[in-house]
């Protein structure tokens, strides 16, 4: 039985420790990690600012069949805590004086694909931006020498643990209720979207993703083992996020 209330607390919990660290004067990005990076970052901050209406949209009406008044609530705060990924990326991005894009054929695609269908179909394509955006962060952490960028990667990374854990906890919730044959080919397709978002993803983002070493390959096979992993381990809880458990720079 999926825990709402704790899954409420823990978010609840996180929401005061949200902060944005922005770069000191010595931290500045080299021409050079300027041209490698300043296209790809801008395409992820933009898909980490959305509003988020249709998802809490669909949480809404699904908690309104249910009777799960704990659902928006805890859809709204991880909603927040996106957000907050958002302005932190922005917040260094600005700092560096790299523009922010309003539109990225990638970031419309995912946008579309959330919005076709309900609740699970929306949750599916949200776990599996963040499955490839984990893999994304650690190697763009690797490539500049900026602390503050680092810093940032690590931190939203260890957040997106979190998230995996909440949203394959949820996604095998609602996949749950399906017989063993749908809920088998609906996995099929998931790990389809995946693969196929890998490759598009390098695609887009392989200056940055070149420079640490990734191929197409190897990029792929990393997002493959972060859905094995957090699929196989959905029923982990995480601790809350307090002050002492950030990581350091």
């Amino acid at each position: 039985m999926f825990d709402w209330n704790y899954w409420l607390e823990i978010f609840s919990a996180r929401a005061p420790h949200l902060e944005i660290h922005r770069p000191t004067g010595e931290d500045w990005l080299t021409d050079d990690e300027y041209r490698r990076i300043a296209g790809s970052i801008a395409t992820f901050q933009l898909g980490e600012q959305s509003e988020g209406r249709t998802l809490l949209r669909f949480a809404e009406r699904f908690a309104a069949r249910r009777g799960l008044p704990a659902l928006p609530q805890v859809t709204a705060l991880f909603i927040k805590e996106e957000q907050h990924h958002a302005a932190q990326l922005k917040s260094f991005m600005l700092a560096n004086g790299i523009a922010l894009k309003k539109r990225s054929w990638t970031d419309s695609i995912f946008r579309v694909l959330r919005k076709l269908a309900g609740f699970e179909a929306a949750v599916t394509v949200l776990v599996t931006a963040e499955m490839i955006g984990f893999v994304y962060y650690r190697a763009l952490a690797r490539a500049t020498a900026s602390p503050c960028l680092g810093r940032i990667c690590r931190e939203m990374c260890a957040d997106e643990a979190i998230h995996l854990r909440y949203e394959t906890q949820l996604l095998m919730t609602l996949r749950g209720q399906r017989a063993p044959p749908a809920r088998r080919c609906v996995e099929f397709l998931h790990r389809t979207l995946l693969s196929v978002s890998a490759r598009v993803v390098f695609h887009d983002h392989r200056r940055v993703l070149r420079h640490v070493g990734y191929t197409p390959a190897s990029f792929r096979k990393d997002c493959v083992a972060i859905y094995r992993m957090v699929m196989s381990n959905h029923a982990r809880r995480p601790r809350s996020r307090g002050p002492a458990e950030k990581l350091a720079a």
